[in-house]
């Protein structure tokens, strides 16, 4: 039987980096689809909290091997922030889709700057610590 192998920590981060790309697309179109298409509405705004459990997810496990690995508590901070961002863009601003959308690509960006300075670091100690 062949052994599972782990994804390493920058592949994790490359998701991460991923889907908070496809989110800040889908912050940027949800309000062109939703102005168009009054019925795709309900399905955006139902969905966000879904997606904030993958988002939170999938940065528990980028984020906590990525810090043990480094120590960079900053990365954390600003992972938070744009988890923060994202939930109270999904939770409190369903019908203020002009402020959800601000607010969620705020949070997005956030998200793929925290995923690529974590990147960063994991490659740099990884080089480090070579022979």
């Amino acid at each position: 039987m062949p052994a599972t192998t782990m994804p390493s920590a920058s592949s994790k981060d490359l998701l991460g980096q991923l889907l908070s790309v496809v989110c800040v697309v889908h912050c940027l179109a949800a309000p062109l689809v939703v102005s168009s298409l009054p019925a795709a509405a309900s399905f955006f705004g139902g969905f966000h909290p879904l997606l904030l459990v993958g988002v939170i997810a999938v940065a528990a496990w980028a984020f906590v091997p990525g810090v043990r690995q480094h120590g960079v508590r900053g990365v954390l901070v600003v992972a938070l922030l744009g988890i923060g961002c994202l939930a109270l863009a999904a939770l409190a601003f369903e019908d203020a889709w002009a402020v959800e959308t601000a607010v969620s690509a705020l949070g997005a960006v956030l998200m793929v700057s925290a995923h690529w300075w974590n990147r960063r670091l994991l490659l740099t100690s990884r080089t480090a610590s070579a022979p």
